[in-house]
């Protein structure tokens, strides 16, 4: 019997959960080439979504290009993951570099083989990174029979790439492009909302702005439920809810502590509110190292901060805050939070501070 859960991967059904409004919406911008920029938290499902909609998109006779832009880390990199994604479209490879090799002229793309007999992607010419519009170009000027649907992903870290001038020369291109849609994600949601919607950022107002919100908690709790009883598990509407809630709502999370409950209770079948406490403290202490080491890397300040938002997370800027936890002065509470949101401990949501990782929280609760 396998488990019905899945984390820590890009998943498609059965394990994709809801997001029907979004898709739709998505689906309908991308259709009139409306560019989109897609941001939350990191573990809410944004590249499963976005995965999900790309198939859908080649199915009805789209072209697709996906970049991950967390592997970028030099403009030649980037060309690479870029023809090598567009060279994945417009197979078979030979017919392919025809095409490409008709609209470049000094960054040619050039295939060689490894040893396990897959296909390398190289440059001709890397040593002219100075300018590399035509490049940025070819989804457009490959859009004869088909339009384009442009992904870049982690988009926040284009900054490692010469930041504001890379940001130009790509926004310089793009903004003639009428036939490619393109989707712009990132889970650094402040560093990727500055880079359109600050007047002088180049990408300032360039594409509309979707944020991916937490799935509504009884969808999610009706999967878990009914994924359980699909393996003829036995499992209460409150335990699911429990379920949920110790992982706060986080998608990847609740599949993580779901599939640990299932292999918790693979013999009984039957899932109690002390099976979920014995798997809460299986993750807890596979990750008991992990937590250890991001704590005491930790300032004391910033440690009573996250002790005080284990318990509390709203009006942490209040004296009464501040009291109630022996809190340093506002403004030394305030650096410790702009801290902790750059180690991503934690993240802004709704006014409160929630943190990134709810095994994190339900951690420091035991110290």
């Amino acid at each position: 019997m396998k488990n019905p859960f899945r984390y820590g991967i890009i998943v498609d059904e059965p394990f994709f959960i809801d997001r029907e409004d979004e898709q739709k919406d998505i689906t309908q911008w991308l259709t009139t080439k409306q560019s989109i920029v897609l941001y939350s938290p990191r573990r809410y499902g944004k590249s499963s979504l976005m995965l999900k909609l790309l198939n859908q998109f080649k199915k009805n006779g789209y072209n697709t290009v996906y970049v991950d832009f967390f592997k970028v880390h030099s403009k030649t990199k980037f060309v690479e993951l870029f023809y090598q994604e567009i060279l994945k479209t417009l197979q078979p490879w030979e017919k392919a570099i025809k095409q490409i090799n008709q609209f470049v002229k000094k960054i040619k793309p050039v295939i060689s083989f490894g040893d396990d007999g897959n296909p390398l992607i190289g440059l001709q010419s890397s040593d002219s990174m100075s300018d590399i519009s035509e490049v940025f170009d070819l989804p457009q000027k490959l859009a004869k029979d088909k339009p384009w649907i442009v992904v870049f992903d982690e988009f926040q870290d284009v900054a490692k790439l010469n930041g504001d001038s890379f940001e130009k020369e790509l926004r310089a291109a793009l903004i003639h492009h009428d036939n490619v849609g393109y989707v712009f994600m990132g889970s650094q949601s402040n560093m990727l909302l500055n880079m359109f919607t600050h007047p002088n950022k180049a990408f300032y107002q360039f594409a509309k702005m979707l944020e991916l919100k937490k799935i509504n908690k009884d969808i999610m709790v009706d999967y878990v439920s009914d994924h359980f009883n699909s393996t003829d598990f036995n499992i209460k509407i409150d335990e699911a809810k429990n379920i949920v809630d110790i992982a706060d709502n986080i998608p990847h999370y609740v599949q993580y502590l779901a599939s640990a409950v299932w292999e918790t209770a693979i013999e009984s079948r039957q899932v109690y509110p002390n099976t979920i406490q014995t798997a809460v403290s299986k993750i807890l202490n596979n990750q008991l190292d992990y937590f250890s080491s991001m704590y005491q890397g930790l300032t004391p300040q910033q440690q009573k901060v996250l002790l005080a938002l284990r318990s509390e997370s709203e009006g942490i800027f209040t004296d009464k805050y501040k009291k109630k936890y022996n809190l340093s002065a506002l403004s030394t509470t305030q650096r410790a939070i702009e801290r902790l949101i750059h180690l991503g401990m934690i993240e802004k949501e709704s006014g409160s501070y929630q943190f990134s990782d709810p095994f994190f929280k339900e951690w420091l609760k035991t110290i």
